[in-house]
């Protein structure tokens, strides 16, 4: 790999570069030579205006023996000639604008073409990199992205620049040959030293930079150490230590700083010097005579030459300082170039060992997977394998047993081409794994070896990653695979948890609304009815909160979240109008004293504690506090700081739910001053804060809420026992009646998914054992020709050798290797085709097995 940004971008977009420097010089260099000559005609006529013929356009060079004509230009008028000089100003200066973007255009596909070239560089070697060189890629993703964050001007310009710095630099200095030869060795040495000042004060400008940054974040540390120190600094007086601590790292970091910007100090005296003695020198250099003996003295420079000359010259030490911050920034990227390509260079010479990939020779479709002496090592587990002699005929059903640790699924791995052995080879059909092309073969041979890595996207998108778009399984296949790896019910859950767009889906927002009553009717005919309390405007629903049910609707955006419902001024309004305030402040101070006595046993990172409590666990602290300060509500001080503590009280009573945490607080009278508070908060509602909040009605969709609450049009009791259950399995044959179970799908399978995943007990969040069915749907979603599944569940379950039949029948006449929990077949699964016990890190034979036998038992 190259090393250099600027070969990079030249071998990678040749053809993109030729053209932007040939359009930049080719058009744009007679552009802005016709505009710095027509500005110098305008200046010259001014003090000829009444000359009767003035030239335009011509160019000569003033020589001791006379002038030499270059081009004779064209007699004008002074009126002719303004109105010519005027028109090619503004005819160049927009071409020289359309030359402008076509450049600029030009090296932005040069620029795209170099990060492409780079980062398909980085992921090719990243992709083929072996298992054991996740040491060696770890520093990959950041080197990159500060290479491509570094050089985007440096890959776009830094060919394009240099080449117009270079001919601005001969237009400068032909322009100063037309003033006055003797205007050149000015007009150079003053290009040499604005590209010198420039270099030095970009250096030392970037190096105080880099130095306030890290002292910028040193001091960020400190303070954040001296917040963790904060209990001991309290218990043992040591403030007056952290402060000299704290200043005295700040007094030597400010030395430093003071050092760097004397540097920067002293670079800008030569730049700031130049700014002065450049006109100076080039108007003593005009103004200079030769006086020499037997020599004709020296012409008069024209005043218009000279400032065509300092135009010209400007333009060429503005393109020397860009070329000189691209040069630098070049400087400052090739260590990290370096460093990259050290460790692309480590990563081919672990794969350049094996032999080169066939990718041109198709895998066989059957024949068989031997492994010869094989040893490996799975860093991921711990796990390892040795000496292991493994034939199987595919295809074939083939089932490894063994524990936990035992080797079982590092030999899967191994078998699946997923882990290189550290000893011994495997092949299939007589071809070595190892020399196989990495794509081709985990298209065939698929290896479910656990818990899938989750992507940005949906849930579809996930079970379907690695298949291909034209031969990927259609919504009825992929649930049938859901249905054999018992992750149906995870889909078909997130299908009843998502929500309706309304206008974009009528027709199945108006079958809801149609379903209502005939799901109404299906619970009465179960005897279930009581498992769902409607929402009826007209009656407190003891499964929604206090502020759910003053809402009676589902918020949407931010105004009336649950979070921030307390503090939002129309809420707070309907309350005082209500006299909802001072029995709400009450009711969460009980909640919260109730709250902190059940969980005072409890850390705060108890998964418990964030589930059930109404307070986060960072708040603890506060209310707890807060329940001893205030013995009661009448004691809450004035000014923000009680305000303050109101509004988290009355935050607590707006989320506290009489059926859930039960702890006698809201009495029949106090349900009907909520429905009141219900009914003004309804009617009072300001036009702009209309479309925060979509009230349940019987006759719509509600787009906020999820399908099974439109559906249902209420809350699953939570008094009753395994109510969520039953309800959950009348829904599903009601809805497979009315012919909807495939719409619930579809959005389930649409749900999107966080790769991030969150706790196991969040909104959301994706568990361990539907991860790995997600894998192993991947993997059936290929259709590979052998299968070897290392995970077939978290734990073994009840119906494990129903699942191990289906998943037989599904890859009936294909190859199958399964790793099963234990040592031995469970009862009540057919007979597979071979088995291979590992024990011990290793495969365990059957001359081994009958030598154990034949040891005698201990006396």
């Amino acid at each position: 790999m190259d090393t250099d940004p600027l070969r990079i971008t030249w071998r990678s977009a040749r053809r993109l570069h030729a053209t932007a420097v040939a359009v930049a010089v080719g058009i744009g260099a007679p552009l802005c030579t016709l505009a710095l000559l027509c500005m110098r005609d305008l200046i010259g006529v001014m003090p000829r205006d009444e000359a009767p013929s003035v030239p335009f356009l011509r160019m000569t060079v003033a020589l001791p023996k006379g002038e030499w004509v270059l081009a004779p230009g064209w007699p004008m008028t002074p009126e002719h000639l303004e109105l010519a000089g005027f028109l090619g100003v503004a005819v160049c200066s927009l071409a020289l604008a359309g030359v402008g973007w076509l450049v600029a255009a030009l090296c932005f596909r040069a620029q795209n073409r170099a990060q492409d070239a780079l980062r398909e560089r980085v992921i090719r070697a990243v992709i083929t990199a072996p298992a054991g060189g996740r040491d060696d890629i770890r520093g990959v993703a950041r080197l990159i992205g500060e290479v491509l964050g570094r050089t985007e001007r440096l890959l776009a310009a830094g060919i394009v620049v240099p080449a117009m710095t270079l001919v601005a630099v001969l237009l400068a200095l032909g322009f100063a040959t037309l003033a006055a030869p003797r205007l050149v060795p000015a007009a150079a040495v003053g290009l040499a030293a604005a590209g010198l000042a420039d270099a030095l004060m970009l250096r030392r400008g970037r190096e105080r930079q880099e130095l306030r940054l890290r002292t910028a974040a040193r001091i960020e540390a400190g303070i954040g150490d001296l917040v963790r120190r904060l209990p001991a600094v309290r218990n043992h007086g040591a403030g007056a230590l952290e402060m000299a601590r704290i200043t005295a790292r700040v007094a030597v970091n400010r030395a430093k700083i003071a050092r760097s910007e004397a540097r920067l100090a002293y670079a800008r005296g030569p730049a700031v010097a130049l700014a002065a003695i450049l006109p100076a020198l080039a108007i003593g250099t005009a103004l200079w005579r030769s006086n020499a003996p037997g020599q004709p003295a020296s012409l008069p420079v024209d005043t218009a030459d000279l400032a065509a000359a300092a135009g010209a010259f400007g333009v060429a030490a503005w393109l020397v300082g860009a070329c000189v911050r691209l040069w630098l920034t070049r400087q400052s990227v090739r260590p990290r170039l370096l460093e990259l390509s050290r460790i692309l260079a480590a990563l081919d010479g672990r794969t350049g060992s094996r032999a080169a990939p066939h990718t041109t020779r198709r895998l066989p479709e059957g024949g068989l997977l031997a492994a010869q002496g094989v040893g490996a090592f799975d860093s991921a587990t711990g796990e390892r394998l040795a000496r292991a002699d493994v034939a199987v005929t595919m295809p074939g059903h083939v089932a490894i047993t063994g524990g936990r640790g035992s080797g079982a699924r590092v030999l899967a791995a191994v078998l699946a081409g997923q882990i290189e052995p550290t000893a011994g080879t495997v092949t299939y059909a007589g071809l070595d794994l190892a020399t196989l092309d990495p794509v081709q073969r985990a298209r065939r041979i698929a290896f479910a070896g656990g818990e899938a890595i989750l992507v940005e996207g949906t849930l579809r998108q996930n079970l379907l990653y690695g298949a291909h778009p034209a031969k990927a399984p259609d919504d009825i296949a992929l649930v049938g695979l859901c249905r054999l790896t018992g992750l149906d019910g995870f889909v078909y859950s997130r299908g009843l948890e998502s929500r309706l767009d309304s206008e974009a889906e009528t027709d199945l927002g108006a079958a809801i609304v149609a379903a209502r009553r005939g799901m109404q009717a299906a619970l009465a005919a179960e005897g279930a009815g009581r498992l769902i309390e409607p929402f009826d405007p007209d009656r407190y629903n003891h499964q929604a909160s206090v502020g759910e049910n003053i809402l009676f609707g589902t918020p949407v955006g931010g105004a009336f979240a649950p979070g921030r419902l307390a503090r939002h001024p129309y809420m707070r309004a309907v309350l005082e109008a209500e006299d909802l305030v001072r029995p709400l402040t009450e009711i969460g101070l009980a909640v919260a004293a109730m709250t902190v006595e059940i969980f005072s046993e409890l850390p705060n990172d108890h998964p418990l504690f964030d589930a059930y409590s109404l307070f986060p666990a960072a708040e603890r602290g506060y209310f707890e506090d807060l329940v001893v300060r205030l013995p009661s509500a009448s004691a809450l001080r004035r000014g923000p700081a009680g305000q303050r503590d109101r509004k988290r009280l009355i935050g607590l009573a707006l989320r506290y739910s009489e059926t859930r945490h039960r702890f006698g607080l809201i009495d029949p009278a106090f349900e009907e001053r909520l429905l009141q508070a219900r009914r003004s908060f309804a009617r009072m509602l300001p036009a702009h804060l209309a479309g925060a909040v979509e009230f349940h009605d019987p006759a719509r969709i509600n787009p906020a809420a999820s399908l099974e609450e439109n559906l249902l049009f209420g809350r699953v009791s939570l008094g009753e026992a395994n109510a969520e259950p039953r309800v959950r399995a009348l829904l599903r044959r009601f809805l497979a009646d009315e012919g909807l179970e495939a719409a619930v799908y579809r959005r389930g399978l649409d749900s999107p998914v966080d790769p991030a995943g969150g706790g196991a007990l969040s909104d959301g969040a994706i568990g361990t054992r539907d991860r790995i069915a997600i894998e192993l749907i991947r993997c059936l979603a290929r259709e590979p020709d052998i299968l070897v599944v290392g995970v077939l569940e978290a734990r073994q379950p009840d119906d494990f050798a129903t699942r191990i039949a289906g998943l037989r029948r599904l890859r009936a006449g294909r190859g199958l290797i399964v790793c099963l929990h234990g040592a031995d077949v469970p009862e009540g699964i057919e007979p597979f085709d071979a088995v291979i016990p590992v024990e011990n890190n290793t495969v365990v034979t059957r001359e081994d097995v009958r030598d154990e036998e034949a040891v005698p038992e201990p006396a």
